[in-house]
């Protein structure tokens, strides 16, 4: 059924493309709408309307998917933009970020929905272990997001200039606006930014704009597949659990599953007794799984099968390191086998400055001696 409805949408937008034009008056109009309810600076310019043009001639089929993934993915995250005091529009970064995909990763080595990087994890307490990996789990990564966006915001004062530090970090904000000569206005100092992150507002605001008026240009939701068009919500593991065996237990494939739950790498819930871990699962299927937990579990511990799995490690650990008199940013970087840019991000650092006697936050390998 899903097929054939995906069919026939397609061959519709097919048509409608034929029809669709782009009115840059009314583009403006429909722009000023929603930035009048915005902290956002939801401007009109060549670059904007440029990345619109793109999503409405051909990102059709895009913007179809997200769509359809926001049904899932927004009601999660817009309460947690709102306990953060964030900008709601902000649920749309991940259309640039990763198209709403949990498990995208960049050549770069940025994972999750939310692109985050390897060093910005660990300064945000998100696990990456040999099983888990919470740059991909909806929920802990979106915190993560909030929480650097609201440092950043803190720091600059000024959304759009917190959003482009999202692509380039606070540091190569900070060297863009030196390079400009000081000047604090992003649309100011962005011709100093690195050529991605020049484009990275005008393509948010473009993809703003598209999400909110994606019918006025014949794109609708693509509901291809259906399990995430079910209510869910999270259960608590008490113990080790292999999304394989558990499939055979209750009315869910392996491979919903590990839809449901990306951030387990191996499709393997460890146990360690100072982590708690929980998955996502339709509500039916939870109420289920309590009202049946025992004689799950059993049947788990009956039918396990004996697989080769690896020992649960955590890849890094944090060490708070006392500066030391004749100590530099570079020697410690050097120390510990990271980039300098990278101290300055753990410790939220506008210079290389340091003073002995202080500590900074380093994050390592967790074998490192």
């Amino acid at each position: 059924m899903y097929k054939f409805t995906a069919i026939i949408l397609f061959f519709f937008q097919l048509s409608f493309t034929q029809e669709v034009k782009f009115n840059e008056d009314e583009v403006k109009n429909r722009l000023e709408i929603l930035n009048k309810n915005t902290p956002l600076e939801l401007v009109y310019n060549s670059s904007v309307a440029k990345h619109i043009k793109a999503y409405i001639f051909k990102g059709r089929s895009s913007i179809s998917t997200m769509l359809a993934a926001t049904n899932y993915y927004f009601p999660v995250i817009e309460p947690i933009l709102d306990s953060y005091n964030i900008p709601l529009e902000l649920k749309y970064l991940p259309v640039i970020e990763s198209r709403f995909n949990p498990t995208a990763k960049s050549p770069v080595g940025a994972r999750g929905m939310w692109q985050i990087m390897f060093n910005t994890a660990k300064e945000y307490n998100l696990i990456i272990s040999s099983y888990v990996d919470e740059r991909m789990d909806v929920v802990k990564s979106t915190k993560a997001a909030c929480q650097y966006l609201l440092e950043s915001n803190s720091r600059f004062n000024d959304w759009t200039t917190s959003i482009a530090s999202y692509n380039v970090g606070k540091y190569g904000v900070l060297k863009a606006i030196k390079r400009s000569g000081g000047k604090k206005s992003y649309w100011d100092f962005r011709p100093f930014l690195p050529k991605e992150t020049r484009e990275y507002v005008p393509k948010l605001i473009a993809a703003i704009y598209v999400m909110n008026y994606a019918k006025e240009y014949g794109i609708y939701p693509n509901y291809e597949s259906n399990i995430f068009n079910k209510d869910i919500d999270s259960v608590h593991i008490e113990r080790k659990l292999d999304f394989e065996e558990l499939s055979k237990l209750i009315d869910l494939s392996e491979a919903e599953i590990k839809d449901l739950n990306p951030s387990f790498k191996i499709g393997v819930v460890p146990y360690v007794k100072e982590r708690k871990f929980y998955i996502n699962l339709p509500i039916n299927t939870i109420e289920f799984f309590l009202a049946n937990k025992d004689s799950i579990y059993q049947n788990l511990d009956r039918n396990k099968k004996s697989k080769n799995l690896p020992a649960y490690e955590e890849m890094v650990k944090k060490i708070n390191y006392k500066i030391k008199s004749g100590d530099s940013v570079g020697k410690i970087a050097q120390k510990f086998n990271c980039r300098i840019k990278d101290i300055l991000l753990w410790n939220d650092m506008k210079s290389t400055r340091i003073i002995a006697g202080k500590y900074l936050k380093i994050y390592v390998n967790a074998d490192f001696e």
